[in-house]
């Protein structure tokens, strides 16, 4: 090897810049560098730094486009590594140009290359027919085409199109989210900040059914448009629910893989978890039209009584009445504690706090609504709606009032108590005609724990009705 070859390997060796530019090593394959400059680009476009960041980011940005240029093309790649920039300007020796402006031979507008990368359009652009993959009617986006979002084919934007989405400065402006404060865009998520919108990862996403909750979900990407427009909604949208309905938010930039697990190909794109499954939304994205969507999707476990004989089989279900001691049978919704939820009220439908509750609770309680005030609201001694009590075991005489607030905070505390079991447990009255053997194991635990007694020997029902009855009937 000559001198001159030692000489032009270091140097080889040596120049890495424009991978420096992308943030990549230089062994990275072609998927990474996609990856890399989608990334940066995103980050240092100017439209999405204005002010004083702008001529910087317009820097940062001509020097990223031309990162790209040569190492998305394989050709130039393997010329910059063998040569570095002096074999890209055509001067093959060590002491051709370079230097750290990186201009070699790079003279285009770095504007083409992004376009060209995101399949034609600009996603910071406004609003309009002709505009980038995500606005007016622009497209859905899809991975394809050296690693771009191609524009056209199905509307990804809101209905009737037209609705701009650009940064501050340009496009159809995105603004500020809210009217005021911090801008929509400016961080790393739209909602950073944010105590009504959970930012969900791949840790936290729902799964099972979902803790009894429908859960909200809105795939995004900082840099949207449509995104950034419907942000203040979503925010709206999580107040309104609070405790109904979970409302969350999926920042796909930072969250890749959990995107592409669900398959999103446009942003924003909804959906719901309800029960271990997804449901699409694709109606109008106004708060209202979401909200409905919302409270469509809960599950209703709230039994409607509308007469005595309703009620007396709907206690039956917490161990008293006609279907005492039938535990799962009395209902598919019983309540395994012994707690059963009345709510007397005088509205027409159920309402969603309700029925949500019902789901949350699940299987721990029974939920019931008698509406309007007569011969059963009597029974409890109710005069006013609304009233929501707990009856324990379906005894009508064991029967607790909530008093306070009706939200969804205070209702969910007062529940809480009930749920899990020991305070129904603790209803039950005992003395000697007590049948025992029409209570659940649970609640026969319990009573022998408020006698301090341990049954280690006690296996199946019939041992602990025994031991029951040996301390409590003499």
């Amino acid at each position: 090897m000559t001198g001159f070859g030692i000489v032009e390997k270091s140097l080889a060796a040596k120049e890495t810049k424009l991978y420096d530019a992308l943030g990549v090593p230089p062994d990275s394959d072609e998927n990474v560098i996609k990856k890399a400059y989608r990334k940066a680009a995103l980050r240092w476009h100017p439209d999405r730094n204005p002010g004083e960041k702008k001529e910087k980011a317009e820097k940062k940005f001509k020097e990223i486009a031309a990162a790209y240029e040569v190492l998305s093309d394989p050709e130039k790649r393997a010329v910059y590594d063998q040569h570095g920039e002096a074999g890209l300007s055509g001067e093959g020796g060590p002491g051709g140009p370079g230097g750290q402006n990186m201009h070699f031979q790079f003279q285009g507008d770095p504007m083409d290359i992004f376009k060209a990368f995101f399949g034609g359009g600009d996603p910071f652009g406004g609003g309009g027919g002709g505009g980038g993959p995500f606005g007016g009617g622009g497209g859905q986006r899809r991975r394809g085409g050296g690693g771009g979002f191609p524009g056209g084919g199905m509307g990804g934007g809101f209905p009737g199109g037209g609705m701009g989405g650009g940064f501050p400065g340009g496009g159809g402006g995105g603004g500020q989210r809210g009217g005021g404060g911090r801008g929509a865009g400016g961080g790393p998520g739209l909602y950073d900040g944010d105590t009504s919108v959970i930012a969900l990862n791949q840790g936290s996403f729902p799964a099972g059914a979902g803790e009894g909750f429908v859960w909200l979900l809105e795939f995004y990407a900082p840099w949207c448009g449509h995104c950034r427009n419907l942000a203040p909604k979503w925010s709206k949208l999580a107040v309104a629910l609070k405790n109904i309905v979970k409302v969350s938010a999926i920042n796909c930039d930072e969250e890749e893989a959990l995107c592409a697990q669900h398959k999103i190909q446009g942003f924003p794109t909804i959906k719901a978890f309800v029960n271990g499954r997804m449901i699409d939304y694709n109606g109008d994205r106004s708060a209202q039209h979401l909200k409905d969507w919302a409270i469509s999707l809960i599950p209703n476990k709230v039994a409607v009584l509308g007469s005595p004989d309703k009620l007396e089989a709907f206690l039956g279900r917490c161990g008293g009445g006609k279907e005492a001691g039938k535990g799962k049978k009395a209902g598919k919704d019983g309540a395994s504690w012994g707690g059963c939820v009345l709510l007397f009220s005088d509205k027409k439908q159920t309402s969603p706090l309700y029925k949500s509750l019902s789901s949350q609770y699940a299987g721990k309680l029974a939920f019931g609504e008698v509406r309007g005030l007569g011969e059963m609201a009597a029974k409890f001694g109710v005069e006013a709606a609304p009233t929501l009590l707990v009856v324990c075991n379906g005894d009508p005489n064991t029967a607790e009032r909530f008093q306070g607030e009706f939200k969804s905070g205070p209702i969910s505390d007062f529940l809480s108590k009930f749920a899990g079991g020991r305070k129904c447990a603790t209803a039950v009255k005992v003395d000697a005609n007590t049948d025992f053997s029409s209570l659940r194991v649970t609640q026969l635990k319990q009573l022998l724990k408020d006698r301090g007694v341990m049954c280690p020997e006690c296996v199946e029902k019939g041992d602990y009705v025994k031991r029951v009855k040996d301390l409590y009937v003499q």
